[in-house]
């Protein structure tokens, strides 16, 4: 019984990331529509039959205090980072068949 609901648990998770979303939502779809939403690629390699296309995005994120739920003098912030959503684009005949996400954060 705990393994079947781990098991519905994990599937739950996977079925719900920002991965499957942006699957869901691109694949299928001419490349055309992911540059219209994020500009053009960065970079491109050709392959025999496919093509590759990476498209970058940032975001500012700003610093904001932490809640600790007690009062303090010092209270802790979050600095500010910049986060860099990479999408590593697979396309065959200018539609989309794969996406992969890479995410980082710098200071």
């Amino acid at each position: 019984m705990k393994g079947l609901l781990l098991l519905l648990i994990a599937v739950l998770f996977f079925a719900c990331s920002t991965q499957r979303k942006i699957q869901k939502t691109y694949i299928g779809q001419p490349v055309s529509l992911m540059e219209k939403k994020f500009g053009e690629a960065k970079i491109l390699f050709k392959k025999s039959a496919e093509e590759e296309y990476i498209f970058e995005k940032k975001e500012y994120l700003k610093s904001t205090e932490i809640s600790q739920h007690k009062l303090t003098l010092d209270p802790m912030i979050t600095p500010q980072v910049t986060k860099i959503s990479m999408y590593r684009v697979t396309v065959v005949d200018g539609i989309i068949t794969k996406i992969e996400i890479e995410e980082e954060y710098e200071r």
